[in-house]
């Protein structure tokens, strides 16, 4: 994608960070408040939640709630 031309939609669907502009400050905090919420509601699981297949997935979901909410705050499309 040349940097004067508009994404296209699968371009924006597919966005990477290395693609994108450098975050904002508001950005920023907003993906270290994410990311502090997240980490204490792993640590809750990891003290509650026993080891094992439950754990792993509790865990696993996180990981992707974290990738979506990171996504949704440096999103520029549509779904911004």
């Amino acid at each position: 994608m040349a940097e004067s031309t508009k994404p296209t939609p699968l371009e924006e669907r597919f966005m990477t960070a290395a693609g994108g502009n450098p975050p904002t400050e508001d950005q920023k905090h907003a993906v270290a408040k994410m990311q502090e919420a997240i980490v204490q509601v792993a640590s809750h699981i990891h003290a509650y939640v026993p080891g094992g297949r439950n754990q792993s997935l509790a865990l696993t979901a996180l990981e992707d709630v974290q990738m979506r909410a990171n996504r949704g705050i440096f999103a520029t499309g549509p779904s911004a």
